[in-house]
């Protein structure tokens, strides 16, 4: 689990009132200090802007021993290896992108529609050995999804309708570290 006080610290300031919610910029001036283990991107994308689901879904897992990578993975490898525990939403967003205009039009609609992949990469976290969901649940495998369900949905749709995609597409990946 995540260090309670940490956590506290990786709240933005004022997140219950958005009129009111730190400034990214200010955020990442606060945090990125503390948290130098976490790029940059990933607070923003992740932790930043979706803090509640952050904090109600992953504070569990000890980000601290934990190291994220920037890859490109091939968009076979995208389909097959990445899993979550709701995919069923995941398809669900595919469907609207494929049936839903205002889907279609909106802003990461077009974007990844255009450029045939998404403008940020999404998040995975490869489980350890026996990682589960503090629910005892085991955690999906390869990888399991953190962030970034809509692309997933929409990039999934894309291949299912041989729309044109980029040949690889980039990912944060968090992994334990592991002593050598």
């Amino acid at each position: 689990m995540l260090n309670y006080r940490l956590l506290q610290q990786l709240a933005p300031l004022n997140f219950r009132d958005e009129s009111k919610t730190e400034s990214l910029p200010d955020y990442l001036d606060r945090v990125a200090p503390l948290v130098p283990f976490i790029p940059q991107n990933v607070l923003s994308q992740w932790i930043y802007r979706h803090w509640r689901g952050f904090e109600s879904n992953w504070s569990f897992i000890d980000l601290a021993s934990h190291q994220f990578e920037r890859e490109e993975w091939p968009t076979t490898r995208v389909l097959t290896e990445i899993d979550s525990r709701h995919m069923e939403v995941i398809e669900r967003w595919g469907e609207m992108l494929r049936h839903n205009r205002y889907v279609r039009r909106s802003w990461l609609g077009e974007k990844m529609l255009t450029l045939g992949t998404w403008s940020e990469p999404i998040i995975v976290l490869a489980p350890g050995p026996g990682d589960c969901y503090p629910d005892g649940q085991p955690l999906p495998r390869p990888y399991c999804l953190l962030e970034g369900h809509h692309r997933l949905g929409y990039l999934r749709s894309m291949a299912e309708d041989g729309l044109a995609l980029q040949e690889r597409h980039q990912l944060w990946v968090c992994r334990p570290v592991r002593d050598s």
